[in-house]
Parts: C-alpha cells; structure tokens; sequence
C-alpha cells in the first residue's frame, strides 16, 4: 500500500462504518468488533465480514436468531456456505443471496476519467440501454441494476456497448454495470464505471460497487477502477412470522 492510501484508508473505513452502523442500527464500533445483534426492524438474517475486523456481525429479528447464536458459537461462518445456515432456520428461510462483494472508491482511489467515447446518457438513449439489457443473459441483467438514469455509456456505431448506473442505496451512491456480451475484454465496462463513480463522488465521499462472489469478473472490473474491499455479506430471507 502507498503512503496516500494508508493516510486516506482510515477516513474511508470510518465513514464507510458509519454508513453501515446507522443502515443495521448497531453500534459503529461493531463494524471492528463484530457481534451478535437483534434487528426487528429488518425481514432476514444477515451475515457481515468486515475487512480487518476481529469478528463477522450476526444479525435478525429476535424470533429467528437463536438457531444463529450456535452459529456464531462456533466460530466465524464461511459465507460460501450459506445453504447451511439457511438449513438451521428451516421452512423459515425463504432463500439466501449472496455472498456479495462491497468495495469503496474515492477520490484518491479512482482512475483517470474516460475519452470522450463514454458520455452521459439521456431519456432518448434508453431505447438503446432497453436493447443491451435484451442482449444480455438474463441473471447479468437482473445483477446489473441498469434500469434507469444517470448513466453513462460508451456507444459505437450507434450502439450501447456498454454503461454504468449510478443508483442511490440508503443516501450512498451505487454502480450498477453492464458490458454487451460481444464487447468484452476491451476495458469498456472499467471506462463507464469510472465516469459514474466520478459523478458519485460529486454527491459523497465515497461511491459503493456491489457484486456476487461468484462475479469474478465484475469484482476484477471494481477492482480496476480503484473500489478496494470492505466487506462480504450474506443474507437469508425469511418468512413473514406467523401472528
């Protein structure tokens, strides 16, 4: 790590923990220290490995965390397996998503801005988004999150080859990212990232990149364009509890 990520690390993570804090409604300090925590006013279990913290965040509504304290018990859970928590719930977990991946970008971490091939896309550019949505495989789309403005895309010969959408998640700007199946393997999807990010950083200090584990790819694209890891998570949708 170079001397200006070192003095730029700390003043991410704490802002990056204080988002976290008030989005669980825990304490910022078990962002680091990790825990077991009640949340009624959430509708699964969740599990949050933060980097370099000293223990994982378990967390539900009181009524399903007991089968989950024994998992906290024995040790930090391996998130790649999360179909065995869920087994511990019973008919009470719906499905378990994830592991996701989150990383941060800032200013001192994002890459230079694109040419003038990636511009800004605007409502008579989505007939073009609607027909690269059409040509990607489905479960891309649905993880990609590109349904809507702002956006930015790099175009050529009248097509979308690729965009970046910038959406908002709890006041934190988010990407979201899609590269035409015959297009990849050029830098385009790192190039519409960047240019979206940069409008994010416009808006807050840091901009959050989401994607699945099982999304080698995408994570190599967030890792290129300067988002660095802060997190995995998993989370197990449960049931509406009986009244």
């Amino acid at each position: 790590m170079s001397g200006t990520d070192q003095q730029t690390a700390p003043d991410w993570r704490a802002e990056v923990d204080q988002w976290w804090a008030e989005v669980l409604h825990v304490p910022v300090a078990a962002l680091r220290s990790g825990g077991l925590f009640t949340l009624d006013h959430v509708d699964h279990v969740g599990i949050l490995a933060v980097d370099r913290s000293d223990a994982q965040i378990i967390y539900g509504p009181g009524w399903a965390l007991p089968a989950s304290t024994a998992i906290l018990r024995a040790g930090p859970v391996d998130l790649s397996e999360g179909q065995h928590l869920a087994a511990t719930l019973g008919p009470r977990a719906r499905r378990f998503l994830g592991p996701a991946w989150y990383g941060y970008v800032t200013e001192q971490t994002l890459g230079p801005l694109p040419g003038s091939e990636v511009r800004q896309l605007g409502e008579s550019d989505l007939p073009l988004l609607a027909r690269l949505r059409d040509r990607a495989p489905p479960a891309e789309r649905e993880e990609s999150g590109t349904t809507d403005l702002p956006a930015y895309g790099y175009l050529s010969e009248g097509e979308l080859l690729a965009v970046a959408c910038l959406g908002t998640w709890h006041d934190m700007p988010t990407i979201g990212v899609l590269t035409d199946p015959r297009a990849r393997g050029r830098g385009l999807a790192c190039m519409v990232v960047t240019a979206a990010a940069r409008e994010g950083l416009n808006r807050r200090a840091v901009v959050q990149y989401r994607a699945w584990h099982r999304n080698t790819a995408s994570i190599r694209v967030a890792s290129r364009c300067g988002f660095v890891r802060y997190c995995d998570s998993l989370v197990i949708e449960l049931e509406p509890r009986s009244s």
